[in-house]
């Protein structure tokens, strides 16, 4: 290589010098061109930025909703280069034509807004339960009360229809019965102008046998007057029949009543018996025995030899009753005599030998009547009852008596039971059923006592109560056992 001069490197390092600050100094043009360029460029994306922003901010770019918004650009109505904007400003205006036609979008949603606070107030006017703030909820409830009153119109519609229908109906029923009813109307008038022909016609039949019947009344009266006059007369006749067989018939009983047991007759107050030893051991012996129908149980009451058997007396009360000296009762019979147990005797009284038994209802050689009826108290507990009038009946067939049904010539003693009292009833009590009833009945037992004691008198029956039958069969102290 040949040598180079000093002066050649010298020019090459000038040249290369102004090389290379022309090249730093269009390094520096361009840099300071980019500086400002990118600053520029910064500042105008950072506005573009601050624009989006107030539209939609960076976070949400792609977020679910803005993902959403540009899906629907695939469905029908929309094209996939519509902007998220124009997607959303369709909706707005599909929106507000649904509202109101959409002349104005902002307007569709003033009237939306307007027209649901009218029909709250609307709502709260017709008494009808508040709307929802919100346009669907309120949607939904008009609508469903529209569907309600709908259903209700169609309801109310069938009904109208219904009722229409059965007025077509009466109203062809209607028309069916008047027909019916006129031309029954015109049958009646067609019978009746026929009956009145008939009946003017039968009138003078009926007259001629009105003056037939008059004629024939009057002579039948005539009968009937010649008639009475002989039924008078016989009446008359058989009047003074009847006083006579009155007559006969009361001499017949007055004569039968003097043969009757009563108070003072002398087979009430006949002994059956005495005592024929008195041995003073609580026991005496009497003059019957096997072969004078005594058994064991039977009863006497003693009287004294010298007073004999006292009357009955007042059956009404029992004042005097026929006490006598006590009672005694047959428990072994002998041959010729019995011996009895002194059941009861009277302070201070003794029983000696003479003194008389006697049992009304017994008789060696009589089966006596006894009619028994009424509420006794054979226990003397003071509450009578018709059930202890059994005691009664069964004294009287156990000592050889007969109990009867009723009261007639063959009944010889009449046995009646405490005298029923009649029940007065208070105002309070008259409106009570339960104590009308209990009136009623002590009105029918005291009608009844009252019937059987005039039968009794009617017939001279003798009448004991129940104390004078205890005691006249000596069984006084030995029921109250």
């Amino acid at each position: 290589m040949p040598p180079v001069s000093p002066a050649s490197r010298s020019g090459a390092l000038i040249t290369w010098l102004v090389v290379f600050v022309l090249l730093w100094v269009v390094g520096t043009v361009c840099a300071v061109y980019y500086y400002v360029d990118g600053n520029k460029a910064r500042e105008d994306l950072d506005n573009v930025t601050k624009q989006y922003s107030e539209i939609l901010p960076k976070s949400e770019i792609n977020g679910d909703d803005i993902n959403a918004i540009k899906n629907k650009r695939n469905e029908e109505g929309y094209n996939g280069s519509m902007s998220v904007v124009d997607v959303l400003k369709k909706e707005r205006d599909d929106l507000a034509t649904k509202i109101d036609g959409g002349a104005s979008p902002d307007a569709s949603f003033k009237t939306a807004t307007d027209t649901l606070a009218t029909a709250a107030v609307q709502a709260k006017k017709a008494d009808v339960a508040s709307l929802p703030t919100t346009l669907t909820a309120a949607v939904n409830t008009l609508t469903q009360a529209l569907t309600a009153r709908k259903t209700e119109i169609d309801s109310l519609n069938t009904q109208l229809k219904r009722a229409q229908d059965a007025a077509t109906q009466a109203a062809k029923q209607m028309q069916a019965n008047q027909a019916t009813l006129t031309k029954a109307l015109a049958d009646a008038r067609t019978e009746t102008q026929q009956a009145s022909a008939t009946l003017q016609s039968d009138r003078t039949a009926k007259d001629e046998q009105m003056k037939k019947m008059i004629a024939d009344s009057e002579a039948a009266q005539k009968q009937a007057q010649d008639q009475l006059a002989q039924a008078q007369s016989s009446m008359s006749e058989l009047t003074s029949k009847n006083g006579d067989l009155q007559h006969r018939l009361d001499q017949a009983l007055e004569k039968l009543g003097a043969k009757r047991s009563n108070t003072a007759d002398a087979v009430v107050r006949q002994a059956d018996g005495s005592i024929v030893r008195a041995p003073g051991n609580g026991s005496v012996y009497i003059n019957l025995g096997v072969g004078d129908q005594i058994s064991p149980g039977l009863t006497f009451q003693v009287y004294d030899r010298a007073e004999g058997v006292p009357s009955i007396g007042d059956p009404s009360n029992d004042d005097n009753l026929p006490k006598g000296k006590g009672s005694i009762e047959v428990v072994r019979v002998g041959a010729g005599s019995s011996e009895c147990r002194i059941i009861h005797q009277e302070p201070g009284v003794p029983i000696h030998e003479g003194d008389l038994i006697a049992n009304l209802v017994y008789d060696k050689n009589t089966k006596y009547h006894f009619y028994v009826s009424g509420d006794f108290d054979t226990d003397q507990n003071g509450v009578p009852t018709p059930q202890e009038g059994d005691v009664i009946k069964r004294l009287v067939t156990q000592w050889g008596g007969k109990v009867v049904d009723k009261i007639d010539a063959d009944t010889d003693f009449v046995v009646l039971g405490q005298e029923p009292q009649l029940v007065s009833l208070s105002k309070d009590d008259a409106n009570d059923p339960i104590k009308q009833a209990e009136a009623q009945n002590a009105q029918v037992k005291y009608d009844t006592y009252q019937d059987l004691k005039k039968q009794a008198v009617e017939y001279h029956i003798p009448i004991l109560n129940q104390n004078r039958f205890l005691y006249f069969v000596g069984y006084y102290d030995a029921a109250k056992r």
